[in-house]
C-alpha cells in the first residue's frame, strides 16, 4: 500500500509499508507477539528532503498507546532517491492498527510537513484461521 503526500509544493513523496508477524514469545508469564515492518520513503519529487522523526499511534485490544520516534541520523533523500527504514514491535495481543506519519523538513524551502505512512495492520496467522 503506498499513500501520497497532499503538501502541494513538495509532491512526489510517498510512503510503502511491508508487515510480517515474527514469532510468538513468553516475557515473563505473558504471551508476547513480536511484528516487523519495513516502510519505503521514496522521493520523487523536486525537493531533498530530510526526515526528523516518527509518529504513531498503536490501537490494541488493550486501548492505544502514542509513540514518538527521533529518528537518530536525520537521513536525507534526495530526489529520485528512496529511504528504508525497519521497525519491530512485540505486542500483548494478536491483532493491532497502526496510524502514523513522518515528520520532514524540505531543505530547499525549510517548509517542513507530515508525510502519511499508510494504515498497518498487524496480525498473526492464527487470527486467519
Amino acid at each position: 500500500m503506498i499513500k501520497q503526500t497532499e503538501v502541494e509544493n513538495l509532491r512526489g513523496i510517498s510512503i510503502s509499508i511491508k508487515s510480517f508477524y515474527l514469532k510468538k514469545f513468553l516475557s515473563g508469564k505473558i504471551i508476547n507477539y513480536k511484528f516487523k515492518n519495513i516502510l519505503t520513503i521514496y522521493n520523487n519529487g523536486k525537493n531533498t528532503i530530510q526526515i526528523l522523526s516518527n509518529h504513531k499511534k498503536i490501537f490494541d485490544l488493550y486501548g492505544t498507546s502514542s509513540l514518538k520516534t527521533q529518528i537518530k541520523h536525520k537521513p536525507i533523500i534526495k530526489p529520485g532517491n528512496k529511504l528504508k527504514l525497519e521497525f519491530n514491535y512485540s505486542l500483548k495481543t494478536q491483532i493491532a492498527i497502526i496510524f502514523g506519519y513522518f515528520s520532514i523538513i524540505s531543505l530547499n524551502s525549510t517548509t517542513k510537513f507530515k508525510a502519511y505512512i499508510p494504515v498497518i495492520k498487524l496480525f498473526t496467522n492464527e487470527t486467519l484461521n
